[in-house]
């Protein structure tokens, strides 16, 4: 295995370097083909990316558009430098950002936070990635920002409507006994219109693998998932008026397998949640204002009968904001927000029904100076909750043009906190509500490089440190069982870089290398009781290396997009015992895509190989992944 792994690593190696130096040499960049100004929505700062005072990772509708059958924790495992702790096909996936937890981490859908106030994290298996438009990663996103959750950062998800006015209709088969049906639409009438997207899956997730604690090939069985997915919206502009209505509705029924040392599982699981999000957008002389209304009613629902085991759960939320911008010259940009929230979960896991209440108040201005080479990005917020007090997020980002629209200087200094969860307050048994938030301090600084010579477009590295303290952690007490404790004091720290290459060749193939690289070092940096052997050893899971590349090569009817991935060992126990450590593995994913139209109908056909090393590999220990598998999908969209 090792010599195959570096015998595709060199060949990898030398196709990168074969594209940089040709299309270097040739000098045959095209600058239609330069990095567009895309509109950053994750940090909450409304400048383009070059101009931001921390790094954001942005995952185009080109890219998704390629990953369309995925979820998005195979889009950003493929896509991004987070670490998705992905239990396989059917199974749970969550998100590590810079070595943090699930629960560290703050999703978001259109600025709406998503997590679950149950468990504090996100399923992102449950997302389709075709329900959205683009994805944004702020690996440094502060508290200030959007509220307590992130103190690793954010990941936030769009689903803007169509381009188009019409309607599409997909459908995708794979291996696995994988299918999926899609339809999507959009019409506008003067000032009024309407879109949807819609996505109904159902996989059997039979794959065969190496069952290595038994040495023997098995097939995955009790693994099935069916899913239904529909976001509609409706929308009205007059002027400078704006109103949008979006209503999102997720229904997910998963048998779980457990883990390949588990034999005749019965368990499933059931979600349910309906979004309704409202936001209306409008001026008062020279400011703008904007109004959201959110609600949102989950149900989670476990049975596992081989255990006895029925939990019925049912969270519900509401939340309303303003926010506002005002210009009050060219080089100050005034904003705040005033938001409320209430929360309320009935479980069978409480006593009775548990509720939060949160009053929030932010002023995050932009301010700009020495002929606007300097961004300074000052930002305080207050968020009150009822039941453990309150709490002040300040933050300071810096964004400095070293050689203007070429080389950038940016930085960024918070305090961030995170609520401790409804599971960790009132779990029976276990449950604690005299918990405390969890707090951080978190530093990053960078550079941002925009040559034009060669074939670069963009070069970004950055480092960070975060220290987290008061951090939660579930662990058994005398009578075996588990309850939380503000027990842990962490830090994480590292270095990430980048590299985008735009090239064309001829006047005919438009080509994007984009490659990422990064280095975490995530540890227990004081003892939590006596003799702590976890002390100064990396956290569980979390590995110190990753590389992932990918190239996207276009011609106007054609497309292909490959994509690479390598993800270095990780440790399984507190102690980095080497023999239960999961060893590194490489994946590559190859998909083609060709565009034609008939009879005035855009036909789109799709065929993709994931895992095409066919690697044996787990991402968490004694959950199966698969080998090598595809998928086939044909699109049909008729514009009106």
């Amino acid at each position: 295995m090792s010599k195959l792994w570096i015998r595709y690593s060199t060949a990898l190696c030398s196709c990168v370097l074969f594209f940089i130096h040709h299309l270097a040499y040739s000098q045959v960049i095209s600058d239609t083909l330069q990095l567009e100004e895309i509109e950053v929505v994750a940090t909450r700062i409304q400048q383009p990316l070059k101009y931001q005072p921390t790094h954001v990772e942005v995952i185009d509708s080109v890219s998704l558009s390629m990953q369309s059958v995925q979820n998005i924790g195979e889009v950003l495992n493929s896509s991004s430098m987070l670490f998705i702790k992905d239990n396989g096909p059917g199974g749970i996936a969550t998100a590590s950002q810079r070595g943090l937890s699930a629960s560290q981490v703050q999703v978001l859908w259109e600025g709406i936070p998503i997590n679950s106030v149950m468990a504090g994290q996100t399923d992102y298996s449950l997302l389709p990635a075709s329900l959205f438009s683009t994805v944004q990663i702020s690996s440094g996103n502060p508290s200030s920002a959007f509220g307590g959750g992130s103190l690793s950062g954010a990941i936030y998800l769009s689903s803007d409507r169509a381009e188009y006015q019409g309607v599409s209709i997909g459908q995708s088969v794979g291996s696995f006994g994988q299918w999926q049906s899609s339809l999507n639409g959009q019409i506008q009438s003067g000032n009024w219109r309407v879109h949807l997207k819609s996505a109904v899956s159902r996989d059997e997730n039979d794959f065969e693998y190496y069952n290595r604690a038994f040495d023997q090939e098995e097939y995955r069985t009790h693994n099935r998932q069916e899913q239904e997915n529909i976001i509609a919206g409706i929308g009205y502009s007059q002027g400078n008026k704006q109103f949008e209505s979006k209503f999102w509705f997720a229904d997910s029924k998963n048998e779980i397998p457990g883990t390949i040392l588990t034999s005749n599982s019965q368990s499933r699981q059931d979600d349910q949640s309906m979004r309704w999000l409202s936001r209306y957008q409008t001026y008062w002389g020279e400011a703008e204002f904007t109004f959201k209304n959110y609600v949102d009613r989950s149900e989670l629902n476990y049975f596992d009968s081989k255990a006895d085991t029925r939990s019925i759960s049912t969270t519900r939320r509401w939340l309303i904001s303003s926010a506002f911008d005002y210009k009050i010259n060219n080089n100050v940009l005034l904003k705040g927000e005033l938001s409320g929230s209430l929360s309320g979960v009935e479980t069978n896991n409480y006593t009775g029904l548990k509720t939060r209440q949160q009053f929030s108040a932010l002023l995050n201005p932009e301010f700009e100076t020495l002929q606007s080479r300097v961004h300074i990005y000052p930002a305080l917020r207050l968020d009150s909750y009822n039941d453990f007090g309150t709490v002040l997020s300040p933050t300071l980002g810096v964004n400095y043009a070293l050689r203007k629209d070429k080389l950038f200087l940016r930085g960024q200094l918070s305090r961030d906190f995170n609520p401790p969860t409804f599971n960790a307050l009132y779990w029976l048994p276990g449950g604690d509500p005299n918990l405390k938030p969890e707090r951080s301090n978190n530093a990053e600084a960078g550079l941002v490089y925009y040559p034009r010579w060669l074939s670069f477009s963009t070069v970004t590295l950055t480092s960070f440190y975060n220290r987290v303290n008061e951090g939660l952690r579930w662990t058994p007490n005398e009578t075996g069982n588990y309850v939380p404790e503000n027990v842990d004091q962490v830090t994480s720290k590292g270095l990430e870089t980048s590299l985008t290459n735009r090239f064309t060749v001829g006047r005919q193939w438009n080509l994007v290398l984009e490659q990422s690289a990064n280095y975490v070092h995530a540890q227990i940096t004081e003892p939590r009781f006596d003799g702590d052997e976890a002390l100064g050893n990396q956290l569980r899971y979390i590995p110190k290396w990753n590389y992932q590349a990918s190239l996207r090569a276009q011609r106007t009817f054609l497309s292909a997009f490959i994509q690479y991935k390598w993800t270095n060992r990780r440790y399984t126990t507190d102690t980095q015992e080497f023999a239960s450590s999961l060893k590194p593995y490489h994946l590559l994913h190859a998909t083609l895509q060709l565009q034609q139209q008939y009879f005035g109908v855009n036909f789109q056909a799709q065929t993709g190989v994931r895992n095409l090393l066919n690697t044996d590999y787990e991402i968490i220990q004694w959950y199966a992944m698969p080998q090598r598998n595809y998928h086939l999908s044909l699109t049909a969209t008729y514009e009106f």
